[in-house]
């Protein structure tokens, strides 16, 4: 009996060797995934932990596109989605200052953003620059009629949005008053209806000669859109002063056409002319007035511009 007790006592000593030398090792360091801690897998981690990163993934995709809320206004999303920027305080090397308007009301509530040129003095406005955009504070809006010697005028300079009914409609950028680089158009859904592309104020792919080898004095810009000639005609003396004006259709003269004399006293408008509406009509100038150049009327057609 003994022995036999002595038998038993040495055989489960030495089976609890043996368990303790195979039995697995669980790492309590780290919290795995899985029933009773991760020591029994259910198969459905390398899914969850996929669908987790695919989800943390396209939040961050997301958030820095500068999508929120999405499907709650499906036509935004025709609009292409840039980085929202910060606000910078200068453009070109321009100091600027940030601006607000805003007009209208209902459906037409118009609110337009933008920066000005910050000083006075750092204001270089082009002579051979035709429209000048520059907001008017008691319109609370961006204009480009004669500034003249118009004291509160704040030259346009940087980007520019203009939004009606809380929707963009058209965004772009100034330079001194000259709409410059890339303009887009919108449609009320928020699709792309128009671009177009400028340089200083000219119609980007422009023909522009000059007077001088250094290109200073502009003498001609024909202008080119598409590949075709098409958009506003310019012609200036040697002096800078413009000497004709007019829209081209497919290198075609259409519209209003004027022509000026090089100095008046009484003004320098020359001779205006009525052309055909479009490239497709084939109607005869006609020329409308004519005047000297101390602004008296040598010729005044009776009947008016349509």
């Amino acid at each position: 009996m003994i022995i036999r007790i002595l038998f038993v006592f040495v055989f489960s000593g030495f089976c609890s060797v043996v368990w303790g030398q195979n039995k697995p090792l669980i790492d309590t360091t780290t919290r795995a995934k899985g029933l009773l801690g991760g020591r029994l897998g259910t198969g459905l981690e390398s899914i969850q932990e996929e669908s987790a990163k695919w989800k943390k993934e396209s939040k961050a995709f997301m958030d820095e596109m500068g999508v929120k809320n999405i499907g709650i206004k499906s036509s935004m999303a025709l609009r292409k989605v840039k980085k929202k920027e910060g606000y910078k305080d200068e453009y070109e090397g321009v100091k600027t200052e940030r601006r607000m308007g805003a007009y209208g009301s209902g459906t037409r509530s118009t609110v337009e953003e933008f920066q000005v040129v910050k000083y006075v003095e750092d204001e270089a406005l082009s002579g051979y620059q035709q429209e000048v955009w520059w907001f008017d504070p008691n319109q609370s809006r961006v204009v480009n009629s004669s500034i003249k010697e118009n004291k509160t005028a704040q030259i346009c300079h940087g980007p520019y949005r203009k939004m009606v009914n809380q929707v963009v409609v058209e965004q772009g950028y100034f330079y001194m008053g000259a709409k410059d680089g890339r303009w887009e158009n919108f449609g009320p859904e928020g699709e792309l209806e128009n671009k177009t592309y400028f340089v200083r104020g000219f119609t980007a792919g422009s023909d522009i000669s000059y007077y001088d080898v250094e290109k200073k004095k502009i003498k001609e810009v024909v202008p080119r859109l598409y590949g075709k000639v098409r958009g506003q005609y310019l012609a200036f003396y040697p002096g800078g002063n413009l000497k004709e004006e007019g829209k081209l259709d497919d290198s075609v003269r259409v519209g209003r056409w004027r022509e000026f004399h090089e100095f008046g006293t009484g003004g320098r408008l020359k001779k205006e002319w009525k052309n055909r509406k479009d490239k497709f009509d084939e109607a005869e100038p006609i020329l409308m007035l004519e005047r000297d150049n101390q602004g008296k009327i040598l010729f005044q057609q009776s009947q008016k511009f349509d």
